[in-house]
């Protein structure tokens, strides 16, 4: 029987909260494991961006596997983009994995034999397409929030002496608050 470590991910507080994405990983890698007879060691499981690998759990499970990697055989995740939306990174820790750790990494959703050469290919398309996800949605928010204070609505944190407040609309804007007259006082 195989070991492996299994990785869950979503990219906000708010997907994990309200979302299924989580569990539905979870529920889809575990099938997958009784179904290949794999033994899953460890499950980690977190909700932060993609963009680099300094997330508090995948920091967790690279310690793990550092010090278990006689008894790991693959680290499993459903999707690429699960695992990074950054292909050089990506690459970094694929043979981090593989070269010191002596542990494989796949997508069980997106399966690449990575000792075939064709399956670089592969491997380049789905981390660089999400990497290209990630940077066009990137462009779209800044582009919303230029416009929106073009429009004069306030997208920031509050300063000070002011609430978020939203119009009638649902767009946000600003009113003072009770620190507003302190604030006023002192300059």
């Amino acid at each position: 029987m195989n070991n492996v470590v299994i990785y869950t991910r979503v990219s906000t507080d708010e997907q994990a909260k309200n979302g299924y994405s989580l569990s539905h990983q979870k529920f889809v890698l575990t099938k997958y494991c009784e179904h290949h007879k794999l033994k899953i060691l460890k499950h980690y499981e977190e909700d932060y961006s993609a963009k680099n690998f300094d997330r508090p759990a995948f920091r967790e499970l690279k310690h793990y596997c550092k010090i278990n990697k006689k008894n790991i055989d693959a680290l499993l995740f459903t999707n690429w983009d699960r695992f990074s939306r950054n292909i050089e990174e990506s690459y970094r820790v694929l043979r981090l994995f593989r070269d010191n750790f002596g542990i494989s990494i796949n997508a069980i959703q997106q399966p690449l034999d990575l000792l075939q050469p064709d399956s670089k290919m592969m491997l380049a398309i789905y981390l660089s397409a999400s990497e290209i996800e990630n940077d066009k949605n990137s462009i779209r928010t800044k582009e919303g929030l230029r416009k929106a204070m073009r429009l004069g609505y306030w997208v920031g944190h509050p300063p000070r002496g002011y609430n978020r407040l939203h119009t009638i609309e649902g767009k946000p804007t600003l009113q003072k608050n009770k620190d507003a007259i302190i604030i006023k006082d002192i300059f």
